[in-house]
């Protein structure tokens, strides 16, 4: 979504570290040397169950810092061009006091992880606990955007050293495609009507790729 999206979205906010299960302490990774990071990549969809689906166009990443140990940090996230179709009509969204009418701007802090598929493999991946957003569409459609949502690190490899980190957030219709880790859920939510709606599960894609200000080596063991 554009001077970007959502939630994450993954801007105008500060963060701070969240915490995660103790058990979690043996999968997460680490990218040793780099510090800060920006990026940028194609918009994508903010999609809710019986809700008008978001689209942007373009999604920046700025600000983004990451602490010493090279485990977490935090990021904001502007989405430009961003519009809903409500009511068969094509709206421009935008954050609460946001300048443009089709700019969503969030963040949230990030934590690298490993994330395992069905059959145990592990890959490296990215869990974004996103900042309270709220996005109105057109003064019609007001969406408040909450929670966590988990990334796979397309690449590097682990064990492979770059100054670029590619991410993909994907989802089936509203449900993000990863959800569990440790055994527990970081589910994206939604709700509709100032907030005080029904919370409903959301899928946000959207594949940015971030450029560090040195190499590092993705570390996953």
């Amino acid at each position: 979504m554009s001077k970007k999206l959502f939630l994450l979205a993954l801007a105008a906010a500060s963060f701070g570290l969240f915490a995660l299960p103790v058990a979690a302490s043996a999968e997460e990774i680490h990218i040793d040397t780099a510090t800060s990071f920006t990026g940028s990549g194609v918009g994508g969809s903010l999609v809710t169950e019986a809700e008008p689906t978001i689209t942007c166009e373009i999604v920046d990443v700025n600000n983004g810092v990451i602490t010493p140990g090279g485990t977490t940090g935090s990021m904001s996230l502007d989405f430009t061009g961003c519009h809903a179709s409500v009511f068969g009509l094509t709206a421009k969204c935008h954050t609460t006091g946001s300048a443009l009418d089709n700019t969503i701007a969030s963040g949230g802090t990030i934590h690298l992880i490993t994330w395992k598929n069905s059959s145990g493999t592990a890959f490296p991946a990215v869990l974004v606990t996103a900042v309270t957003t709220e996005i109105i569409c057109a003064g019609i459609s007001t969406t408040h955007v909450e929670g966590n949502l988990i990334g796979t690190i397309t690449s590097p490899k682990c064990g492979e050293t770059s100054n670029k980190l590619s991410l993909s957030f994907s989802a089936t219709g509203p449900v993000q495609n990863h959800i569990l880790y440790t055994n527990n859920p970081y589910d994206l939510i939604s709700r509709t009507g100032g907030g005080g709606g029904t919370p409903k599960t959301a899928g946000l894609n959207a594949s940015p790729t971030i450029t560090m200000n040195t190499s590092g080596k993705l570390t996953c063991t």
